[in-house]
This record gives structure tokens, C-alpha cells and sequence, in this order.
């Protein structure tokens, strides 16, 4: 009885024995598993931030393009109108340097 109960006791331990390993496998594995799609979530979202940023980015530079081509318009009709209103002023320079040199150095 005595062998027989020794032997299942060494065979309970080690049942127990492969049970821990095969317990501390598995855990090992869950861990692994986990921080693996841990690290692909963090990927992704890391993806997407900066997809949305790409996009955000290009939102403004197109905001951004619509403003300073309205600034250039301005720019340019207040330009225009500048020479509109100091253009008889240029004439009636140009003309009167134009006769200053002619009068000074003459025709030729």
C-alpha cells in the first residue's frame, strides 16, 4: 500500500508540476499576445493621427491659398487704382523732365 500510494503521490506532483509549466506556458503566451496587439493598436491609432493630420494640413493650405489669392486681388485693384490716380501726376513729370533735358542739352 505503501508503494502504491508513494508512486501516486510522485505521479499527482507530477501532474502538478506539468500543470504549473503548462500554466506558466500559456500565461507567457497571453502576455506575449497581448502586448502584440497592444503594440498593432498603437501602431494604428499612430496611423490615423497622422492621417488626420495630413488632412487637417492640407485643409488649412487650402484655406491659406484662398486667402493670399484674395490679398493679391486686393493687392492688385489697389495697385490699379494707385496708377489711375497718380497717372496724369508721372505724365506731367515725364513731360517736364523731358522738356529739362531738351532745354539743357538740346535736340540732339
Amino acid at each position: 500500500m505503501s508503494t502504491s500510494l508513494t508512486e501516486e503521490i510522485r505521479s499527482v506532483e507530477a501532474a502538478a508540476a506539468q500543470k504549473v509549466a503548462d500554466a506558466r506556458t500559456e500565461a507567457q503566451d497571453l502576455v506575449a499576445r497581448t502586448r502584440s496587439e497592444g503594440a498593432l493598436r498603437v501602431k494604428e491609432a499612430k496611423q490615423a493621427q497622422f492621417r488626420d493630420y495630413r488632412k487637417r494640413i492640407s485643409e488649412v493650405e487650402a484655406e491659406a491659398e484662398k486667402a493670399s489669392a484674395a490679398t493679391v486681388e486686393q493687392g492688385r485693384s489697389s495697385a490699379l487704382e494707385f496708377v489711375r490716380a497718380h497717372g496724369e501726376a508721372v505724365k506731367k513729370t515725364a513731360q517736364w523732365l523731358a522738356e529739362e533735358v531738351v532745354s539743357r542739352y538740346g535736340r540732339c
